[in-house]
């Protein structure tokens, strides 16, 4: 019997011992709840911007007419706006109802922008208007203008002496007046005879003669030179477009299919597409200016634009430019009279001959 307790007290020692051994390895898992399996992670809402208040067409987009929509990741379109200073302030370019999420497209910078008309009237801001002027590849950079670009305006023009009486050209012609008053046979008043039958000569004046030291009665040979001038009229104006504006209903010309030429023929030759050159452009300036350029427009003034550099505010002084201004600003002397000069006679300034095969400027 003592025998058979031993056993038994060893055998109850040897569980508790295992029992202790495999709570020490699985450190107490087992006592531990079974994990529920993991949960779905729901995504994050997106916060949109939507109206507020009713706004009717070039509304002003207020704070209190901008409110908050949440909706699901799925349901967000990125024309959608999120962000208030995207709408703040600006205009509506269409009536938008309570509750219409904000979309791109839906506001403009200033009212009036979605009304009908051309696309060309949208990029003038208030208070500015666009005028046309000519151009050609000497007064337009070689034709090196873009849209956008800003430019300087000069102007170009003539000068001449008048009688501001007759507001005609000086010098005037001069004439021979007869039978002043009344006839004695007739009751006509004045004739007026000329000196001759061409409309009379121009005033001269008169002069002594250093050789002859008598009075000699000087005329004119030719007409009077007109005198030229060229200032900078304007600085930092903005081009709108160069060249004509496309007219509503025109579609480019395209290049039709081609055809498969049989074995043995030649290919027909490739068409010439032609290009043809601006010949005028369009600036945006202020109303006062605009009336400026279509006097000096219409009084034959030639126009030159110069290029400025995208970054460039600055704004210059400059002086007109005469023959006085050229001679005395760049040290040009006039030419002394010689007792030679170069053949063959030279009466204008010839244009500088181009090398075979180099390209000459469109026309």
């Amino acid at each position: 019997m003592r025998r058979g307790g031993r056993i038994l007290l060893f055998l109850v020692v040897l569980i508790v011992i295992l029992i202790a051994v495999v709570f020490l390895v699985f450190g107490g898992s087992l006592l531990s709840p079974t994990p529920a399996p993991d949960a779905i992670p729901t995504q994050p809402m997106v916060s949109i911007l939507v109206v507020g208040q009713p706004l009717k067409l070039n509304d002003q987009v207020k704070p209190e007419a901008i409110s908050t929509m949440m909706i699901p990741p799925s349901a967000y379109n990125e024309k959608m706006i999120t962000q208030p200073e995207e709408v703040e302030g600006k205009y509506a370019a269409y009536p938008l109802d309570q509750g219409m999420p904000f979309i791109r497209g839906m506001v403009t910078d200033r009212p009036g922008l979605n009304q009908p008309g051309s696309e060309a009237a949208r990029v003038i801001q208030p208070g500015l208007v666009a005028i046309t002027l000519p151009l050609n590849w000497q007064s337009g950079v070689a034709f090196g203008l873009r849209d956008g670009d800003r430019v300087n305006v000069i102007a170009t023009t003539l000068f001449v002496d008048v009688d501001s009486s007759f507001q005609s050209i000086l010098p005037n012609n001069f004439g021979q007046v007869v039978n002043v008053g009344l006839q004695p046979d007739a009751s006509t008043l004045v004739t007026l005879g000329m000196n001759n039958g061409d409309g009379g000569r121009p005033i001269g004046r008169a002069e002594l003669d250093p050789v002859l030291n008598q009075a000699v009665y000087l005329i004119p040979s030719e007409a009077q030179r007109p005198r030229l001038v060229s200032q900078q009229i304007l600085q930092d104006v903005q081009i709108l477009h160069v060249g004509y504006f496309p007219l509503p209903g025109t579609e480019a010309v395209t290049a039709g299919p081609t055809q498969e030429v049989p074995p043995g023929q030649e290919p027909p030759p490739t068409p010439v597409t032609t290009v043809r050159a601006p010949d005028v452009i369009t600036l945006i300036v202020t109303p006062q200016d605009a009336v400026a350029l279509t006097y000096l427009l219409y009084a034959g003034a030639k126009f030159t634009f110069t290029l400025r550099a995208p970054d460039d505010a600055s704004r210059i002084e400059t002086e007109a430019a005469t023959l006085q201004y050229i001679l005395s600003q760049y040290a040009i002397p006039v030419p002394a009279k010689l007792p030679y000069a170069m053949q063959p006679r030279l009466d204008k300034l010839l244009d500088p001959l181009l090398a075979p095969g180099t390209p000459t400027p469109i026309p």
